[in-house]
């Protein structure tokens, strides 16, 4: 796969193809014949849609990507679809650059779109040239497209019992802990916090697995695995409406492996979690 070669207004990028990720509201517009495929087009917009707001994203071999809005009751013409960016992410056809472009566009369309006045003094920010930030003139206040990180952990017993946890609306669905960083806050500090709060048991060796950008709003989910040391699992109501252990030959339904929570679980399946690819130390209070 060709790297991803990012460019920053002014500059827009160039290539013997050009394909759109067209933001409408909070849906990626596609055609309906190629659902997990960016709108194909040339350097002034998609060949199927008029667009409002383009927003040059970077360079992929010869393939120049870019990124576009249309307003929310924009009317689609025959043949193009608007599709939820969490179903294109779970779509089992979409390539990994597929979702990048997609997150980023996504990321950067509510940046630019949402942060219109500075949040110091109330005046206009003005576009930073060659990055995505913001400037404030009167006050000298910059701010640019945020990252939110969080972490994401699966808790086993060293054996066959992993401890999975479901929400409000899930079903029958079971996943990992997860939750956001806090100030001042390691990630392995974070990850003994959260197992604490929300399922009631303590945590050791825990371990960085890999990352994942997440854009709901603005995530990068930071995946580890931990290994179940005391207590008794007592969930956070307000956060959970179960949390139990599971064996290996008896698991629930669970993420596709699109997502990080997917893949750590198929590590864990696959008995790899003691293998090199994955380092860290223990957390200590």
């Amino acid at each position: 796969m060709e790297p991803f070669i990012r460019v920053y207004p002014p500059k827009r990028p160039q290539g013997k193809r050009h394909v759109w990720y067209v933001m409408r509201g909070e849906d990626l517009v596609v055609d309906v014949n190629a659902p997990a495929e960016p709108l194909v087009g040339d350097p002034h917009g998609p060949q199927s849609i008029t667009i409002a707001q383009h927003f040059p994203l970077g360079t992929q071999g010869d393939v120049a990507v870019h990124a576009a809005v249309v307003a929310a009751d924009c009317e689609l013409s025959e043949g193009l679809q608007a599709v939820n960016l969490r179903t294109l992410m779970n779509h089992p056809g979409v390539a990994p650059d597929v979702v990048a472009a997609a997150s980023n566009a996504k990321q950067l369309v509510e940046f630019r779109t949402l942060h219109r006045f500075c949040t110091r003094c109330g005046k206009p920010y003005r576009a930073i040239e060659n990055n995505w930030g913001y400037r404030c003139d009167p006050c000298a206040f910059e701010i640019f497209p945020p990252v939110s990180p969080a972490i994401i952990v699966l808790i086993h017993d060293g054996l066959d019992r992993v401890l999975l946890t479901t929400k409000t609306g899930w079903g029958n669905r079971y996943s990992l802990v997860a939750g956001f960083v806090e100030p001042g806050e390691s990630f392995e500090a974070c990850v003994a916090r959260e197992v604490r709060e929300e399922v009631g048991v303590e945590v050791h060796q825990i371990r960085y697995v890999g990352s994942q950008n997440w854009p709901f709003p603005h995530q990068v989910m930071v995946g580890f695995l931990a290994k179940y040391k005391s207590g008794d699992i007592q969930i956070d109501a307000e956060e959970l409406a179960d949390g139990r252990w599971f064996n290996r030959d008896a698991m629930p339904a669970t993420p596709p492996s699109t997502a990080i929570s997917g893949q750590i679980l198929d590590i864990w399946l696959r008995r790899e979690i003691t293998q090199g690819m994955i380092a860290g130390f223990d957390y200590h209070e």
